[in-house]
């Protein structure tokens, strides 16, 4: 696909049930609402890079959960959109589905509760088989794509990893032994699941640790997944988004064997997922490479590019609501 191909992709980042933010947006981009959902002008299309549900405590928008899958599962079945799974949905559909113990696939403490309580708030039937949630939700999301590749675009959540894509290629969380399986990351089905929506950790030098925004310790890292990095390559710089909490010390050779990196001339790759500054001016990291969260989730910009087939991504390109 060339510059100024016929259809043109408008990618859109997390919006995390802020439906205000999502409004804004789809103004911003020509999109008109007939109260049903956005009807795209002629010739666009929308990409929804997951991460549709789950608002961050204390920004919550009643209603605006809902109201986002109502619009987004409407424009996909009208031929307006294509949207891909995020880790909270996987989250959400492990947390609501029991195992053969019947314990449910995502466990139901403190920490998860408070980070899907914005998703529990809009549908108070959610434990109900017969209720919104379970009879409608649940089985759509089950049907969204890991990832997306059309050739001259691609798509995915969090990391673009071929050796996991083809893994998970032709299977779907509509199985329910597939969904038990991705649910715990010591399978194989978990492993490549975990990489293609939550990215890549890198483990920090031994003894070394630091405290995430929600203060649980870590000794790893989410990664530059599409770098090429070599040996001697510090922590602080293979970090992604950048954080002045990961020392300026090599990464264990070892360790820089799970980085798959990214080819200078394959297709523009789009993801979402690693809720950069909300301050930031948005710009591609790459010629070909693209993250879209910028903090909707917390009251930042939603994020989107507008994409018009070319090769070289433009900063001019990226659209922001407030």
């Amino acid at each position: 696909m060339s510059e100024g191909a016929a259809l043109n992709h408008d990618i859109i980042g997390d919006i995390h049930g802020r439906f205000d933010r999502l409004e804004s947006l789809m103004r911003l981009l020509d999109y008109t609402h007939d109260g049903e959902s956005f009807v795209p002008p002629s010739g666009h299309r929308a990409l929804f890079l997951g991460d549709l549900i789950d608002p961050k405590p204390g920004h919550h928008q009643p209603g605006g959960v809902k109201a986002t899958l109502h619009a987004v599962k409407a424009m996909m079945e009208r031929g307006h959109a294509d949207v891909i799974l995020g880790n909270h949905e996987l989250n959400a559909l492990c947390f609501h589905t029991r195992g053969p113990n019947g314990k449910p696939l995502r466990i139901h403490g403190s920490r998860n509760i408070r980070t899907h309580q914005g998703t529990l708030d809009d549908f108070p039937d959610h434990e109900d088989p017969a209720g919104e949630w379970r009879a409608l939700w649940m089985p759509w999301l089950k049907t969204v794509p890991l990832a997306l590749d059309f050739g001259y675009l691609r798509a995915v959540h969090a990391c673009w990893h071929p050796e996991h894509l083809a893994f998970l290629e032709g299977k779907s969380l509509a199985d329910d032994g597939f969904l038990l399986a991705a649910s715990d990351k010591a399978n194989p089905e978990g492993e490549a699941i975990e990489a293609v929506l939550k990215g890549i950790d890198v483990p920090l030098p031994p003894g070394y640790s630091y405290e995430d925004n929600s203060g649980i310790p870590r000794k790893h890292f989410r990664a530059r997944w599409w770098e090429h990095p070599v040996a001697g390559v510090t922590c602080a710089a293979l970090v992604f988004p950048a954080d002045g909490r990961i020392p300026e010390l090599p990464v264990e050779a070892g360790a820089l064997g799970v980085i798959p990196g990214y080819p200078d001339d394959a297709p523009p790759v789009f993801f979402g997922h690693y809720f950069q500054p909300v301050d930031q001016v948005p710009a591609p990291e790459r010629d070909n490479v693209a993250c879209l969260d910028y903090g909707a989730s917390v009251g930042g910009p939603l994020a989107a590019y507008r994409w018009r087939g070319e090769r070289v991504l433009k900063r001019e390109s990226f659209v922001e609501a407030r």
